[in-house]
């Protein structure tokens, strides 16, 4: 009983796929969000760095409400960033933002998530130095797909 439940399973699957199963497949250039063959090796427009000082640019919109803001001043000058070499933290970890001045780091930077979260300590916690890590560079790329989010995070 158990063999002939098996095989009529077996059977009545490679009927469901076969029926699903068009006789023509799929183009590889209707896969994917590539307006091409998937196995085409694009070749990306260059895209100019940002080379701004400090201050010159205007602060960039987050794409969706929460995601880290986008670095408006180019960083090339900055790096590497390390524990001991930070040059973000020489002019951003100040406690509150004057006009035309930078913008602080909110408190969560000074709070360490895993050790003891419901303390904000008095320096950056050890696994927010890196600044890099979260926050981007503003460049002049084009976006690859539509973002739908708006700025309050709701999905339109």
């Amino acid at each position: 009983m158990k063999k002939s439940a098996i095989l009529f399973l077996a059977v009545a699957l490679s009927a469901g796929c076969a029926a699903s199963n068009p006789a023509a497949p799929t183009p590889d250039t209707a896969l994917g969000l590539q307006k091409g063959s998937v196995f085409a090796v694009p070749v990306p427009p260059p895209v100019k760095p940002n080379e701004s000082a400090p201050g010159e640019q205007k602060p960039v919109a987050p794409p969706y409400a929460g995601s880290p803001p986008v670095i408006p001043h180019g960083t090339g000058d900055f790096l590497p960033i390390t524990a001991k070499q930070n040059a973000c933290l020489d002019c951003h970890a100040v406690t509150e933002k004057k006009p035309g001045e930078p913008t602080p780091l909110p408190p969560s930077h000074y709070t360490d998530l895993r050790n003891a979260p419901d303390t904000v300590a008095d320096k950056v916690a050890g696994a927010r130095y890196v600044c890099v890590s979260c926050h981007v560079g503003a460049t002049d790329a084009a976006p690859l797909v539509q973002n739908r989010f708006i700025h309050t995070g709701e999905n339109k």
